[in-house]
Formats: C-alpha cells, sequence, structure tokens
C-alpha cells in the first residue's frame, strides 16, 4: 500500500507541477518565490499524502496560494516585472493588451492578483476560488468586482503612460 500511494504523489508531481508553477508565477511574477512555493506545497502534500491522495489539487492550490499570500505579507510583493519575461502570446490574444494586463497586475496587491489568477488563470468556480482563498462564497464576487475595476484603472492609467512617452 505504501509504494501504492509513493507511486501516485510520484504521478500526481509530475503530471501537476508545471501547472502549479505557472499558477505561483502568474501571481508572484518571480521565478524563484514560483519554485520555492511549488516545492513547499509539494513537499506538504506529500507529508499528508495518506489523508489528501483523494483531494490532491485541493490542498495543493490551497497550500501554495496561502504559502504565496503569506509571502506577500511578510516581503511585501515585487513592483517590477523581471524584463526577461514576457508572456507567450497566441494568436487568440490581443497582443497589445497583454503586457498591459501583467503591468497592471504587478500594481495591484497580490490578494487580488490572487482572486483574479485562480478565477480567470485556473477557471475555478467561485465556490473552489472561496476555498482556497478561505474567505466565503458570497465575498468572492464583491472582491472579484473591486478587483476588475481596479485593474481596469490600472490599465487605462498604463495606456496613457504609454502615450504620453
Amino acid at each position: 500500500m505504501k509504494a501504492e500511494l509513493e507511486e501516485g504523489f510520484e504521478s500526481f508531481a509530475a503530471a501537476t507541477a508545471d501547472r502549479w508553477y505557472r499558477v505561483a508565477y502568474a501571481i508572484t511574477r518571480d521565478h524563484e518565490l514560483a519554485g520555492e512555493a511549488v516545492s513547499s506545497a509539494l513537499a506538504a502534500a506529500y507529508a499528508r499524502w495518506r489523508t489528501v491522495h483523494r483531494d490532491p489539487e485541493t490542498y495543493v492550490r490551497r497550500s501554495l496560494v496561502n504559502d504565496l499570500l503569506g509571502w506577500a505579507r511578510r516581503r511585501g510583493a515585487p513592483s517590477q516585472p523581471h524584463d526577461a519575461v514576457r508572456i507567450r502570446r497566441t494568436a487568440a490574444r490581443d497582443l497589445a493588451d497583454t503586457d498591459t494586463v501583467w503591468a497592471a497586475m504587478l500594481e495591484m496587491p497580490v490578494g487580488q492578483r490572487a482572486l483574479i489568477v485562480l478565477r480567470y488563470y485556473e477557471r475555478l468556480t467561485e465556490d473552489e476560488v472561496a476555498h482556497t482563498l478561505a474567505i466565503r462564497p458570497e465575498l468572492v464576487q464583491a472582491q472579484l468586482t473591486a478587483a476588475l475595476v481596479d485593474l481596469r484603472r490600472l490599465m487605462a492609467l498604463a495606456r496613457e503612460r504609454a502615450r504620453a512617452s
């Protein structure tokens, strides 16, 4: 039984580690911190695998987001993106707005960033977002609305700055 559990964890970690990294990076915009947070979340899942193996995604997602939000509270979120980092663009995306969106997101509090990433990047339901962030489900929509208002305002400011320069 122990070997089966270990194989299950190894399969889960191998199949999902890249996804967790993308989520962590989308929230932090910091490669090193994203990697550390994913390692920490997967290590926590491994330590509790016997109890979380039936629903590991929920456990790892919550552990990862809690770790990132704790980091932001302790140290403050980085304010500038790494110059070499750009979102991979596809034909379906609006090329002009991609960088503007991420630049504006970097100016937002990390909690708002996490909310937007979980809801729209990870495509979680409002109930799943609430569970991950440990907030009441009815607060998700209100906080998301406020976050999107802030994002739109920051994007408009970024466009104005771009026009002025």
